[in-house]
């Protein structure tokens, strides 16, 4: 079974609040591959023709986009209405759900639970708090509505999006503890990013090892394999039994070669190729497509490199198994 570990749907906030965002996440990107300027910062015209990265995404065309895969998981956006990007959550504009009332950053769990019973077998779904929003109480609320209520699988968290540290004792460590005690599985945006109103400096996986000591029983997922701050990453995973990463966004960034190097570095670093999970950060960057292909064929560049292959187990793993290894309660 081939699993996409990382995967965003519906509208990432209102406008105009959620172009703005998607706009500075993707500039540096699409100016390394020739396709916004580099000499000045792109005009609305620049970016015609690119509109789908803002545009809400349909559960149907995220199935679409995903030939050869068998589940997605879909992450919902934490709520926040204080960063740059004004009102910024999963959000329904135009009624995609069947959600009831007004769009609502409010309802962002309600969107992805609803998703998911529409399509229970393609889709993973996993909810959203944010302590800043409303709060630590009324975030450990609503992640028990999500999990007990509404069934959601996992928790997904955005600290630096949401502007608090993974390792703050009185904002974090409570969720955490309670993701503990409902013994589900959390990924979390562990990474950098070109998002000008997210500090860097939330972002290195070096504050989630205060979190592994803390709360040794915590299944818990650093997005992006930390990048840049890969070997930080490594050295994380590497040394909490419970921890996990995966390689999305990360994939979008470095070529087939690369990622057979990385994966070497995986095993040389302590990380069992058990603890890698695929996955594509979709609707942005490479689409999975590409992404999946760039994937399986990291092995035609072997002998090249000089490097052994990776094994058809570890490859199958690393495309499924190992996420569902992550998601099982023990």
């Amino acid at each position: 079974m081939i699993i996409d570990c990382h995967n965003h749907i519906l509208l990432t906030g209102a406008y105009p609040g959620a172009e703005k965002f998607i706009k500075e996440m993707t500039l540096g990107y699409f100016r390394s591959q020739g396709e916004l300027p580099v000499d000045r910062m792109p005009t609305d015209e620049d970016w015609k023709g690119m509109e789908y990265l803002w545009a809400p995404t349909h559960p149907d065309k995220l199935i679409a986009d995903h030939p050869g895969v068998d589940k997605c998981v879909i992450l919902a956006v934490a709520p926040s209405d204080y960063t740059a990007y004004g009102v910024r959550g999963l959000f329904d504009p135009f009624g995609f759900t069947k959600v009831p009332g007004p769009p609502s950053i409010d309802k962002a769990n309600d969107y992805i639970a609803d998703l998911v019973k529409s399509y229970p077998d393609q889709f993973i779904g996993f909810c959203a708090v944010n302590p800043k929003y409303r709060g630590v109480s009324a975030a450990i609320k609503e992640l028990d509505r999500a999990i007990l209520d509404l069934g959601l699988t996992g928790l997904k968290l955005y600290p630096a999006y949401d502007h608090y540290s993974p390792d703050d004792r009185e904002l974090a460590f409570p969720i955490f503890r309670r993701a503990e005690e409902l013994k589900i599985p959390v990924m979390i945006h562990q990474s950098s990013t070109p998002v000008i109103d997210a500090p860097l400096k939330l972002g290195r996986p070096f504050l989630l090892d205060d979190v592994g000591r803390a709360f040794p029983n915590l299944k818990l997922l650093a997005c992006h394999a930390g990048a840049p701050w890969v070997d930080e990453c490594l050295v994380l995973v590497a040394k909490h039994p419970n921890f996990y990463l995966d390689v999305s966004f990360f994939n979008s960034l470095i070529s087939e070669e690369e990622m057979l190097v990385f994966l070497h570095k995986c095993k040389a670093f302590g990380v069992p190729l058990e603890k890698v999970c695929w996955g594509t950060d979709y609707p942005g960057f490479e689409f999975p497509e590409k992404l999946l292909s760039k994937f399986m064929n990291i092995n035609d560049h072997s002998e090249k490199l000089g490097v052994e292959k990776i094994s058809p187990k570890d490859m199958e793993n690393m495309l499924g198994n190992n996420f569902l290894n992550f998601i099982k309660k023990n």
